[in-house]
């Protein structure tokens, strides 16, 4: 997998999209490994509390990552995921704006520090609790696009959005650069490229 991560560029907003059944906790631990190794500092933004699952799906299949220990943590929700270093929580019954407007000033505090691996989880969660707000968040998400202080790795369960019409995981694919579709295949995930801004990774697929 390090090898797709690698030819990913500064500022990038990579899409992760799963199915339900497809557990992403491997890809979200290795390309956490990926980061640390290469020395980025590694932000978690987690809206209302979708981390909790995956840091349980990772205590269950024993997947040891010294990188989340490392990860600072901005909870957008109803209350703190235990056992990770959570630098700001932000109650997650507040208008976008401000929402936003809080949440940037963490933001902007850690880029301007060091060069950051941003990961984001619960999109889904957002859209299902303030269906009226598909539109302006995905217009939250693409003003990212393009800081090269950091890259962007958007994790989001697509059967969750399905049956939204129209469909707001198709706003967020606009603007991402690079789109990574999990599959599972013979029991292991496949990894699947179906959209690049690197035309060098655009179709590749790996088995994790």
């Amino acid at each position: 997998m390090w090898e797709i991560l690698d030819e990913l560029k500064p500022g990038e907003i990579v899409l992760v999209e799963y199915p339900s059944r497809v557990n992403p906790s491997t890809v979200f631990a290795g390309a956490m490994k990926w980061a640390n190794a290469k020395g980025h500092q590694i932000l978690i933004i987690d809206l209302f509390n979708r981390l909790d699952l995956c840091l349980r799906w990772m205590k269950i299949e024993k997947l040891e990552c010294e990188a989340l220990k490392k990860a600072k943590v901005v909870e957008i929700g109803y209350h703190e995921p235990p056992d990770v270093n959570v630098v700001k929580f932000i109650s997650g019954d507040r208008e976008l704006p401000a929402l936003v407007s809080e949440y940037r000033k963490v933001y902007e505090k850690l880029v301007s520090e060091k060069f950051t691996a941003a990961f984001l989880f619960g999109i889904e969660r957002y859209i299902i609790l303030r269906r009226n707000e598909a539109i302006p968040l995905a217009n939250v998400l693409g003003t990212f696009l393009g800081d090269t202080r950091r890259i962007s790795f958007y994790f989001v369960n697509k059967d969750i959005l399905a049956g939204i019409v129209p469909n707001p995981l198709t706003m967020i694919e606009e603007i991402a650069t690079t789109i990574i579709e999990l599959k599972k295949e013979k029991g292991k995930v496949k990894l699947c490229i179906t959209k690049a801004f690197n035309r060098e990774l655009d179709g590749r697929e790996i088995m994790i």
